[in-house]
């Protein structure tokens, strides 16, 4: 990775401009009209949406679309796998089944100074989490839940396993989006506090660097305080970032699963064995499960994971036992082996089970003679 000293020092809300390198990330400026090779797509750079490891997301307005059209694009990292994604994509047939998975609109390569960038064109889905923690969202949040579960079960269906789901990969979709102005999203946003890019020491090469970093918006928050239909409108979840997903089966993907979300197979193997497993389906479920408390919840049900024994201790404790190929490994560790443990060669068991958290006790009382 480069070594780049700034004169300002960027927060944490934007992407490590060290990965401005060969193989790395796009160097993006807002206003710049992103073209596919032919020509036939442009896209006009209005903000930026999020940013991940591998990719940043940037709201972008379709110069050649015959009416107003907002996108969401997805500019990966140069060293990505360029067709591992669309071939993901080329398994979910479209339709009714799979109307809870986020389509792939179009894609196409980008040539910049890093390399060469996969660009993935979706539609706009706004922050899951935000929509569920406003007034619009908190009475929805069974039927959002059932929506993922539905998107999960047909990826499945199709051979495809998420290996990535939690609450920052299932969106909102944004119906009305497209009725709003650039101007009216741009000026409630206000003026972007960017980070300027300026180094201590000219690197050998300046064009792989962006002139300024610029922190997401939040577009999701634009729609339920602007736009009054939205607002009374039901709500539709979508899965989205297929980045990380695999063929079942496929024994070739890196490990990618967040700890808060990572099955307790895949952490044993990652903690005890230092052993990356595949995710699986049934790995998919508990990260589903996850995503199920923290969006009824409102907190997650690991708090500050890590791939540790603390991790390992809280799943058992959570789940009532230890399954018996962990037994060798629980006995040689001293926080594990303090704790009261049953082993079973199954999946359930007998642990001292973990009392309500105040979350819990909240949501059990308010929802209190509900089916």
């Amino acid at each position: 990775m480069t070594q780049l000293s700034l004169y300002w020092d960027a927060d944490d809300e934007v992407e490590d401009v060290r990965r401005y390198t060969t193989g790395g990330f796009h160097p993006i400026r807002l206003g710049d009209v992103i073209s596919s090779p032919s020509g036939s797509s442009q896209y006009r750079i209005l903000h930026k949406l999020g940013r991940g490891a591998f990719a940043t997301v940037w709201l972008a307005e379709e110069l050649r679309a015959p009416s107003q059209r907002y996108v969401a694009l997805k500019v990966c990292v140069a060293d990505a796998d360029p067709s591992h994604e669309l071939s993901i994509f080329s398994r979910i047939p479209q339709g009714e089944e799979t109307q809870d998975i986020l389509r792939l609109r179009d894609s196409f390569s980008l040539k910049g100074p890093n390399g060469v960038h996969m660009v993935l064109v979706h539609d706009v889905l706004g922050s899951l989490l935000s929509v569920v923690r406003s007034p619009v969202g908190q009475k929805q949040v069974r039927m959002l839940c059932r929506q993922i579960a539905c998107g999960l079960a047909a990826l499945h269906r199709h051979g495809i396993v998420q290996g990535d789901l939690h609450a920052g990969n299932a969106g909102v979709a944004l119906p009305t989006l497209n009725e709003h102005s650039p101007r009216e999203i741009l000026d409630y946003f206000g003026h972007p506090e960017c980070t300027i890019i300026l180094p201590t020491v000219l690197p050998e090469h300046p064009e792989a660097f962006p002139p300024y970093l610029v922190p997401p918006i939040s577009i999701s928050d634009y729609m339920v305080s602007k736009d009054p239909v939205f607002a009374k409108m039901p709500l539709h979840a979508e899965i989205m970032d297929l980045g990380n997903a695999l063929v079942i089966d496929e024994r070739v993907r890196p490990f990618c699963t967040p700890a808060a979300v990572c099955a307790p197979e895949l952490m044993f193997g990652r903690v005890a064995q230092s052993n990356d497993l595949p995710p699986t389906r049934a790995s998919d479920i508990w990260s589903f499960a996850c995503t199920i408390y923290e969006l009824v919840f409102g907190a997650r049900l690991f708090h500050f994971a890590a791939p540790n024994d603390a991790l390992l201790g809280a799943m058992a404790t959570l789940c009532g036992e230890v399954p018996l190929v962990w037994k060798n490994y629980w006995n040689s560790r001293e926080r594990l082996s303090s704790m009261s443990t049953d082993f079973t060669r199954g999946c359930q068991c007998r642990v001292a089970t973990p009392a309500r958290t105040h979350h819990e006790r909240n949501w059990r009382g308010a929802h209190a003679g509900r089916s």
